[in-house]
């Protein structure tokens, strides 16, 4: 009998829990860090922190301007739409897995995904220093506003740096759309935060628009 209710009970938890299938996350820094939080079960996400931008003046502020040839609904549909693995791939960046939500599976790099939405935590692995050193990152997403079209994007606690990413569309004259992209961060290193973060960032920032505009199949222009 007790055998039997233990099967049962084994069987019950099964069903509520999603466990982590670190078989496919190919990433070895996505996979520490995960391990490093204690991520097995997908309920584990729920106790994640983050550390959202204070205006406390305490932060640096990295502001880049993109601008895509088409229209801003069809680049808002195309940000809010476009596969984790379409957007996070190329030379320095690679996605790992992303948290939807309670109710949906874990996102791998082989399956589905259904757009981005309040709530998703997304990890990506980034290759620095020609792929010398090599550091896992994770976003969660804590802002999706349709009417103004905008993104804020927080950091997680425990991570290399604090603070958040604004991502804001802005329709241009000739119709077409410009992609504010700000972020106000922070880590324990001002020598970091000056000399080495801006210049990673952008270009991780830069492959990621343009990722996202080739969905579109359209020209894709750094304006500033």
């Amino acid at each position: 009998m007790k055998t039997f209710l233990s099967l049962l009970l084994c069987m019950s938890l099964s069903a509520q829990a999603e466990i982590i299938d670190f078989t496919r996350i190919r990433q070895k820094k996505v996979r520490k860090l995960m391990a490093e939080n204690a991520l097995v079960l997908k309920e584990d996400f729920n106790r994640l922190e983050t550390t959202c931008f204070q205006d406390d003046g305490s932060y640096s502020k990295n502001t880049k301007s993109f601008l895509i040839k088409a229209s801003p609904d069809a680049v808002w549909a195309a940000y809010k739409g476009s596969k984790p693995r379409q957007c996070w791939i190329g030379k320095l960046v690679s996605f790992g897995c992303l948290y939807d939500s309670p109710n949906t599976p874990m996102v791998y790099d082989d399956n589905e995904y259904s757009g981005m939405k309040v709530g998703q935590i997304l990890f990506i692995q980034l290759r620095l220093f020609g792929g010398i050193y090599k550091l896992a990152v994770a976003h969660k997403v804590v802002a999706v506003n349709e009417e103004a079209r905008s993104l804020q994007i927080c950091y997680l606690k425990r991570g290399a740096s604090e603070g958040s990413q604004f991502i804001r569309l802005i329709p241009t004259p000739e119709g077409y759309t410009e992609v504010l992209h700000e972020t106000y961060y922070k880590s324990s290193s001002a020598f970091r935060d000056k000399r080495i973060y801006p210049g990673i960032h952008e270009k991780v920032i830069s492959a990621y628009h343009e990722n996202v505009a080739s969905t579109l199949r359209t020209d894709f222009l750094v304006s500033r």
